[in-house]
């Protein structure tokens, strides 16, 4: 453009220098040039901003050129971009009920368990295509008494469009539903997360766009399992599997790409329920649905959450199940919970940046969930495990505090429910019951190919 600029002066001055020609001849009566001169010397102005004129279309030829060429490098460095990187990490956990009542935890003084050992792998494989893989190995579950491993995710997606914001994603991955990514603060997770209102997996195929703070999501699932015993997200499970579902998200980030942000979404899911006789080998299918409005924004330190769920699960009447109750597990246990309901949830996080040592941050937070249940349902009623009629609704509450060092993370929580033995807080007597848990984690991550 600086070019194109400086020939347009030079044109000007020619014309400016030609004018001033013509007036000082005309107005000096000494060597006045004839006519065929001034005529000549007005070709020769005419010759010389014609061969201007070519030399800036020919600049501006040659600047599109550079132009093209540089979109082509791009777009050549994009498709021929390569990476690798191996993520992992290391989870150990303490933890104590807080009951008088719980005598065993008591004499014990809680217990120190290994979570889960995790190793996954992330990356682009050039052309738009990325992928990442995440498995984890742990020691704890009741699915008949044995050590449980499962793929936490699987996927493969091709990225394209102005600034790739299409995506079309395949595999094992997070189903687009309420708050993303994850849905809560804590460590342990609330209520909501054990009913897969967030950070659930599913087994299919989704498109997603994203682009200037709107996002859309539309999912079609074949199962919520991948074939697996256990698995991270919570999922029906035992006599139950859903299965042929989809799922819908579109969300708005307002402020979109500054520092004080809210987003506002609203998504529904939902698809047929397989259900099995119990000691049988007979099977049916009811159906399921769930929809959420949430929210989120971040504004400055603090960030604010808040979701409202809606829910059924349809039993069919003739396998002898109880059509208000649904088993749900997730690593390798299983619980109960209301087959309907409402659930409304809310969370806060206040983040605390220091500098001492390696410690970069600290957190305080807190995840709340109310869950209104449909219909009285059957689940665990006392500490020996033994199963009676519920039909009071749940509070769960999640109190922490986080910190960061490193690769270095530690929550410290008091998770406090009422009927919340489907957040393992419980059991379901309508009493307030209290557990500690203490969590350390060492995570690492390298790239391979860069």
């Amino acid at each position: 453009m600086r070019q194109h600029s400086a020939k347009t002066l030079a044109l000007a001055v020619c014309g400016c220098t030609a004018l001033w020609s013509v007036q000082a001849a005309a107005q000096s009566g000494n060597n006045q040039p004839t006519l065929e001169q001034l005529q000549l010397q007005i070709q020769q102005l005419q010759q010389q901003v014609q061969d201007m004129q070519v030399q800036q279309q020919q600049a501006r030829h040659q600047q599109q050129q550079l132009q093209t060429q540089q979109q082509t490098t791009s777009t050549a460095q994009k498709k021929s971009d390569k990476s690798l990187t191996i993520t992992g990490g290391v989870v150990g956990e303490y933890q104590a009920f807080l009951d008088h009542a719980n005598a065993r935890d008591q004499s014990t003084a809680g217990n120190l368990i290994l979570d889960y050992f995790d190793l996954g792998v992330a990356g682009n494989a050039g052309h738009g295509i990325t992928f990442a893989a995440d498995y984890r190995w742990s020691p704890s579950g009741n699915i008949g008494g044995n050590s449980n491993s499962f793929l936490h995710k699987g996927w493969a997606a091709y990225n394209f469009g102005a600034g790739d914001s299409s995506q079309i994603k395949g595999g094992f991955f997070q189903v687009p539903y309420g708050n993303l990514a994850y849905g809560y603060q804590s460590f342990w997770a609330p209520a909501r997360y054990y009913l897969s209102f967030n950070d659930d997996q599913a087994a299919g195929l989704g498109y997603k766009y994203k682009a200037n703070g709107l996002r859309f999501d539309i999912a079609a699932f074949k199962n919520d399992d991948f074939g697996q015993a256990a698995t991270y997200g919570a999922n029906p499970a035992g006599d139950f599997q859903r299965i042929n579902g989809g799922a819908v998200r579109l969300g708005y980030t307002f402020n979109h790409g500054n520092d004080n942000t809210l987003n506002v979404s609203a998504s529904v899911r939902g698809g047929q329920l397989n259900v099995e006789a119990p000691e049988s080998d007979r099977d049916d299918y009811g159906t399921h649905w769930a929809a959420a409005l949430a929210a989120t924004a971040n504004i400055g330190l603090w960030t604010l959450q808040g979701q409202i769920n809606s829910y059924d699960y349809n039993v069919p009447d003739n396998l002898g199940q109880d059509p208000n109750t649904i088993t749900f597990e997730n690593y390798g246990f299983q619980y109960n919970v209301p087959a309907s309901g409402q659930m409304y949830s809310f969370s806060f996080a206040r983040a605390i940046p220091v500098s001492l040592g390696p410690i970069s941050s600290f957190s305080v937070y807190d995840d709340i969930d109310y869950l209104d249940i449909g219909d009285p349902y059957t689940g665990t009623v006392n500490l020996d495990g033994d199963t009676g009629v519920i039909d009071d609704n749940t509070v769960f509450n999640v109190a922490g505090v986080s910190m960061a060092a490193g690769p270095i993370m530690v929550w410290a929580e008091i998770i406090s429910a009422k009927n919340g033995a489907l957040g393992f807080d419980g059991p379901n007597d309508g009493d307030w019951h209290h557990r500690f848990n203490l969590t350390a984690a060492y995570y690492f991550s390298g790239d391979l190919i860069q």
